[in-house]
């Protein structure tokens, strides 16, 4: 989440007043940016290809007729997502978001995940074994929510061919999934940063970067479960995100 940095207290009240104005400028500046790209990007690809599709539909070979619909297809599906993720965020910060708790099998809800996303995950290695059974009880559609906002973000930036290792257990009275890619990481300094709002991480190899909506929901969610996601960078390469969350609902 995005936190407006502390005012210094030898400030007056006008300097504070200043600063904070500057500096939501700043992030409202960064969000427009980073919200235009991630919907101009996928809008110009659709119109491109149905003009291609409209203009050449008479000439053009079934196969190519097929692919510019697809990538019409894909990109109308990439904005969609955006736009759902634009709207969870609002819910999520206006407390709009209730957790319905109840009996969950972690590996059960893995495998879900998986199927759901098999068409994302279709050029990527999948390691997941389900073995050993554990259940909890929390929001079976929220954490499911989480998982694949991580999924989706291993595919991301795992390279072409990614590989995806995903493992669960239980360490006392806490449950976690870990998920790891096989990407470049993250320099160390900016591993809290991936989980703000609107931030895009500079990319060397000039790789579709996200606008950290979909972790930032998942931080955010885990929260609403009690829970954590949390990031590091593997000791044998990529990124490491950690789910934790309690096995036993804490009843107040």
């Amino acid at each position: 989440m995005t936190i407006l940095p502390s005012l210094n207290d030898g400030q007056s009240p006008l300097a504070q007043s200043d600063s904070f104005e500057r500096e939501r400028e700043r992030i409202h500046r960064q969000m427009l940016s980073s919200v235009s790209h991630d919907l101009k990007t996928p809008l110009a690809s659709i119109i491109g290809s149905l003009e291609i599709f409209d203009r050449m539909k008479d000439k053009l070979p079934e196969d190519k007729k097929l692919s510019l619909v697809l990538v019409a297809l894909q990109e109308a599906y990439r904005l969609d997502n955006f736009i759902t993720n634009i709207l969870d965020m609002a819910k999520l910060e206006n407390g709009m978001v209730k957790a319905r708790h109840e009996k969950t099998e972690i590996g059960g809800l893995i495998r879900d995940c998986l199927l759901r996303l098999k068409s994302l995950l279709q050029t990527s290695q999948v390691a997941f074994d389900p073995t050993g059974q554990l259940t909890i009880t929390t929001d079976a559609v929220l954490l499911s929510r989480t998982v694949c906002l991580v999924l989706d973000n291993a595919v991301k930036y795992g390279g072409v061919q990614s590989t995806i290792d995903i493992t669960y257990g239980q360490n006392g009275g806490e449950g976690y999934i870990c998920i790891r890619d096989n990407g470049r990481g993250v320099p160390p300094e900016q591993l809290d940063d991936i989980f703000s709002k609107y931030t895009r991480l500079a990319k060397e190899d000039q790789q579709k970067a996200g606008t950290g909506l979909g972790l930032s929901i998942g931080k955010a969610i885990m929260n609403l479960l009690d829970g954590d996601l949390q990031a590091s960078n593997h000791v044998d390469g990529g990124m490491l995100f950690t789910l934790t969350f309690p096995t036993e609902l804490q009843v107040p």
